[in-house]
């Protein structure tokens, strides 16, 4: 299961397009953005650097799934594989990280102008 969706998904972000009316990204390996430190400074609280790198795989995960195909609802053992399949350094899949996934894909699935092409 692990090796399928780790192939499914590496395969759908080479070559797709997500597409939003004011901005077009090219597909590829799903990058995340900087880190909390680089990205808020250097006087970011450890809250608020947990929760910002939990959103940024979540949110990079949720993309590669919805390019994918994939759709809610998901399991709890699928959301782990997704974001272990990425193999984004130090992402350990926990309840918030799955709950931030399950709300980036309900966004991108309700959002009729986000298109996925390939």
């Amino acid at each position: 299961m692990l090796r399928t969706l780790r192939r499914t998904l590496r395969r759908a972000l080479r070559p797709a397009r997500l597409r939003i009316p004011a901005r077009r990204f090219t597909a590829g390996i799903a990058e995340l953005p900087p880190t909390a430190r680089e990205a808020l400074g250097t006087d970011v609280t450890p809250a608020e650097a947990i929760a910002y790198n939990r959103v940024r795989v979540a949110t990079a995960t949720a993309v590669a799934l919805y390019r994918s195909g994939y759709t809610l609802p998901m399991t709890d053992n699928d959301l782990n594989d997704a974001v272990l399949a990425l193999d984004f350094p130090c992402s350990v899949p926990s309840a918030e990280t799955r709950a931030s996934i399950r709300a980036a894909l309900a966004v991108l699935d309700a959002d009729y102008t986000v298109t996925v092409t390939h």
